[in-house]
């Protein structure tokens, strides 16, 4: 397995142009090799792929606007950029919460037009993701919402985020078993507690048995582990994503 930088880490290093250039060779000197663009702010996608090939990096997977994804032209415009940073996975970081109320009606609604966009996205060669978070895992008519995707959507694939599971109250070790052959990158984002205080963590540095969790993705094919951690850092997000990063050197 490949480890990747999930750069909405650095959200606040990616504001401009020159914010990403600088970011992007940061990342690199770490010692990242595979990225996954997030939380970028506006940036011409041929200067992008430009950086992206000058550095070597490997691009394993994006998050996307909804309403581009959403409206059939954009969504061809943001295959086109896709190919040019070579990425196969076009990632959604959230169901829309302003378009699809989380109710039981709305995510029918999201489940729908999903499907479209994922088939869409699967006839021009590239794979549709959508990452979780915790209210996925609310019930309606005794099922969840995460199942209703599994279920509903085969041709998605799935960003699973094992703080958001455990966020969730499942267990973030049945889900990657139940996807098994459908993630191709995992958010590792380790869960801890602080003065009774939910917080995102360092791996390793929280609460999740990244013994069994990383031996069971190696087992299932995931291929890139994209280190995710929203705040919560030791002083900055590079330092914590070189933290992650160290920790899971020897166990990959």
């Amino acid at each position: 397995m490949k480890i990747a930088a999930q750069l909405y880490n650095c959200r606040e290093y990616c504001k401009t142009p020159s914010d990403i250039e600088a970011t992007l060779r940061r990342v690199k000197t770490i010692g990242f090799d595979v990225i996954q663009i997030s939380g970028f702010g506006p940036c011409d996608p041929d200067l992008l792929a430009g950086w992206i090939r000058e550095l070597g990096l490997e691009v394993c997977l994006t998050h996307m606007p909804w309403a581009r994804l959403a409206d059939s032209a954009e969504l061809k415009k943001v295959i086109a950029e896709h190919k040019k940073y070579n990425c196969p996975v076009i990632g959604l970081g959230s169901r829309p919460g302003d378009v699809y109320p989380n109710s039981f009606e709305g995510w029918t609604r999201f489940i729908k037009k999903a499907a479209e966009v994922a088939k869409q996205i699967k006839g021009e060669g590239l794979s549709f993701s959508y990452h979780n978070h915790d209210f996925e895992f609310e019930k309606w008519n005794g099922v969840t919402a995460i199942d209703r995707l599994i279920n509903e959507v085969p041709d998605m694939l799935f960003t699973l985020d094992t703080f958001w599971v455990q966020a969730g109250g499942a267990n973030p070790v049945n889900y990657i078993k139940k996807l098994e052959g459908r993630i191709k990158v995992i958010h590792f984002k380790d869960f801890r507690i602080l003065n009774r205080t939910r917080q995102f963590a360092e791996i390793g540095q929280g609460n999740l048995d990244w013994d069994e969790i990383i031996p069971l993705c190696k087992s299932i094919g995931v291929q890139s582990i994209a280190i995710e951690q929203d705040a919560d850092w030791l002083e900055d997000p590079f330092q914590s994503l070189a933290m992650s990063r160290e920790f899971l050197l020897s166990r990959v």
